[in-house]
């Protein structure tokens, strides 16, 4: 258990560098967060799609301090039954896809609006209880119970092990989803980025339909006959990654929560590729075309 736990603060928190958190009394020099690309001095964007490898290991998070049988561990679990719906082909998916080692970095889908907030609370005080352990403010406890568990808000007001707050750090992490004019910034600045990094990143195919929007359903025999073997709707993060540091899939993959309940960014695999334009949707419901990244700022207690 406790080797599972050294995993989950390594992956989610520890991977983008190995150098000291700067304090966090300032909004000059902020830690730039782990997966994160930074687009001012206090906004940072995911570079790609939270995974199924991550949400596993906020499941196992919850599970460890909540409990298997709990509320909390039962309400993150992804509607696992969106594969079969999308595709009877893809019945295997409902299974499979959020836990083998094979889709561990593609897009974790099924998951609701309220999931995506809940996670995003739940990494903001990951982020922060890692920089107060690696300020050696707060020890870093891997056994407990809910009642042990470190929030923002109990440190703050003093409830956390009974600890002063210490003031080197009066900011902390707040992870949020993007609203719809961020996204059409993130959008602009991703633009931007790709297009100073052509030359470096010449070898990506960035005009094959597959960088752009993955596998479109349109492209494919027919929504009502099987789909082919061996393609996988949604794709890896990771795949086509520049080089150079890119915020990958904005327009393609998945499409992507916004902070607006049921509205989504983006085009997926699923969208039909005469609609490339249409940038904002309505969801009703969890699907298997639909996942979420962060946006991070940072912020002063107690302060708007």
């Amino acid at each position: 258990m406790r080797i599972i736990f050294t995993i989950i603060i390594i992956t989610l928190i520890a991977s983008c560098n190995t150098t000291k958190p700067n304090l966090t009394n300032s909004l000059t020099n902020l830690y730039t967060p782990p997966g994160t690309l930074k687009i001012d001095s206090n906004y940072f964007i995911d570079e790609t799609e939270i995974t199924n490898i991550s949400w596993l290991e906020y499941l196992f998070w919850l599970k460890k301090f909540y409990g298997e049988n709990s509320y909390e561990f039962k309400n993150a679990l992804p509607d696992s039954t969106v594969w079969s719906e999308l595709h009877t082909s893809y019945s295997d998916h409902d299974q499979y896809h959020l836990k083998h080692r094979a889709y561990r970095d593609h897009p974790v889908v099924g998951i609701s609006y309220n999931q995506a907030q809940e996670y995003s609370k739940w990494r903001s005080d990951r982020v922060m209880e890692f920089l107060l352990i690696r300020g050696s403010v707060v020890p870093a406890i891997r056994t407990g119970s809910k009642d042990s568990l470190f929030t923002i808000k109990k440190y703050f007001n003093g409830n956390y092990l009974n600890l002063v707050p210490d003031t080197n750090y009066l900011y902390y992490p707040q992870y949020t989803l993007p609203d719809t004019a961020e996204y059409s910034r993130i959008l602009n600045f991703s633009n931007s980025l790709m297009m100073k990094n052509f030359k470096s990143c010449k070898k990506t195919k960035w005009n094959d339909p597959v960088v752009q929007d993955n596998w479109c359903f349109e492209n494919l025999p027919n929504k009502t006959e099987s789909l082919p073997y061996g393609i996988d709707p949604t794709k890896n993060v990771h795949y086509f990654t520049c080089k150079r540091a890119l915020i990958t899939h904005l327009k393609g993959n998945v499409r992507e929560f916004t902070n607006v309940k049921n509205i989504v960014f983006g085009n997926s695999y699923y969208d039909s590729t005469d609609s490339k334009n249409n940038n904002f949707r309505q969801v009703s419901s969890p699907n298997a075309y639909t996942g979420f990244r962060n946006i991070c700022r940072y912020k002063k207690w107690n302060e708007n």
